[in-house]
């Protein structure tokens, strides 16, 4: 298992529907890509979140399946589209799983 998170500082003033547009966007990508195990887009809630207030947490087959993901077409075009209008900032954090 890979395992992808990547935090998200959504820009200041942006309305709540923009960002549940993004995040839906971003949540139906899991049922037509390959090599995903587990999707999850989420609120950050943790106390010291530094400002990064959205959260995607993801699993994969392996990394390479993380690779194509992350290149893939549609995933580029919410990147675009979606998210890069409402988001200020963001960080990735990957690792090898059991």
């Amino acid at each position: 298992m890979f395992h992808c998170t990547i935090l998200f500082r959504l820009k200041p003033g942006i309305p709540l529907d923009r960002v549940r547009g993004a995040r839906q966007s971003l949540q139906a990508l899991v049922e037509t890509l390959p090599g995903v195990e587990h999707f999850s887009v989420t609120h950050n809630l943790a106390a010291d979140s530094k400002g990064f207030n959205l959260a995607l947490f993801s699993t994969f087959e392996n990394q390479s399946a993380c690779e194509i993901f992350l290149r893939h077409p549609e995933y580029q075009r919410v990147w675009h589209e979606d998210l890069l209008p409402v988001v200020a900032e963001h960080v990735t954090a990957q690792g090898q799983g059991d």
